[in-house]
């Protein structure tokens, strides 16, 4: 399951994460996290929550995250988990908790089949180009005919990531919670079917 892009004179590639890529995505997890990162840096965007290694390989090993490797790098990765999966997170379990009242295409999140997109982080060397909609669209791919609907969230304080998300990848805001004084927007989109 590997896609490659060409641009900037360098190659990137889309693929499953395998336990060699781990650490890198620890790395790149902690690199980017709200707690790690100055005023000016969280305009950039910000991951919310880290995952210890164990609970990495077990989300990459539940429905397998996506990494992008530029020039054999990792450049970013993106995350995904069934709703029954056991994060730990409380902004997660929060949200699911909302899904009762947040409406899909007329339908409450509850009623469709559907998994957690994220998170999802970028090297800020490699931001800006594309690498976000390939990992995207790597998954969606990954996951077609599985599921119907992928579910986010996002930290209504990170603007950079809600535009990418919103403007740049076309999610739809299905509605918010809040949690320790923090807006979370809840997004949704549509995953396509099985390819025959």
């Amino acid at each position: 399951m590997s896609s490659q892009a060409r641009g900037n004179l360098s190659e990137s590639v889309f693929r499953r994460a395998v336990p060699e890529d781990y650490p890198a995505i620890l790395r790149l997890q902690s690199n980017n996290f709200i707690e790690n990162l100055s005023e000016s840096e969280r305009k950039e965007g910000f991951l919310s929550a880290q995952f210890t290694l164990e609970q990495t390989a077990a989300i990459a090993e539940d429905l397998r995250s996506m990494v992008a490797v530029v020039d054999h790098e990792l450049a970013g990765f993106l995350c995904a988990f069934r709703r029954e999966f056991d994060t730990g997170s409380p902004v997660i379990a929060k949200m699911l908790d909302s899904y009762d009242r947040v409406t899909f295409e007329g339908k409450p999140l509850s009623s469709v089949n559907s998994y957690i997109y994220g998170p999802v982080c970028i090297a800020r060397q490699y931001r800006g180009r594309g690498l976000l909609r390939g990992l995207y669209e790597a998954q969606k791919n990954d996951l077609a005919g599985r599921f119907e609907v992928g579910v986010a969230f996002v930290s209504r304080s990170n603007a950079h990531s809600l535009r990418a998300h919103v403007d740049g990848l076309g999610m739809i805001e299905v509605g918010d919670f809040e949690l320790k004084g923090n807006i979370y927007v809840i997004l949704a989109f549509r995953v396509p079917g099985a390819s025959r």
